[in-house]
């Protein structure tokens, strides 16, 4: 009996490294990315992604902030501004475009039903 509490505790132990290891890993993967690394003169403010393998990307280089298109072949400046944009508002929650998901499911289950 006790070999078996043994042996699952030591499978247990193996799990845990393992899962330990995998987001360990993850962490370093995402820290190395092509718009999150670091730098000293360069900071990516924000990115858009356009369409597949194009994006916008905001970068500012000292005191001026450039707006510039990426596709996967070439970078284009789109402008230059002197400062920062300010962040646009975040859409209301309450809005009337707002879907209740309890009663769209409601319809469906009506139309699979033939009701």
């Amino acid at each position: 009996m006790l070999d078996g509490i043994i042996t699952g505790l030591g499978t247990l132990l193996m799990v845990a490294a393992v899962l330990f290891a995998a987001w360990w890993f993850t962490r370093r993967l995402a820290g190395s990315s092509q718009f999150g690394s670091r730098s000293r003169y360069m900071k990516v403010i924000d990115r858009m992604p356009v369409a597949q393998d194009r994006f916008l990307v905001l970068v500012q280089v000292g005191e001026k902030v450039y707006l510039v298109g990426v596709a996967s072949s070439e970078i284009t400046l789109l402008a230059d501004m002197d400062q920062e944009p300010a962040p646009l508002q975040e859409a209301d929650q309450a809005s009337p475009a707002a879907v209740d998901f309890r009663e769209l499911m409601k319809k469906i289950g009506r139309k699979n039903n033939g009701r």
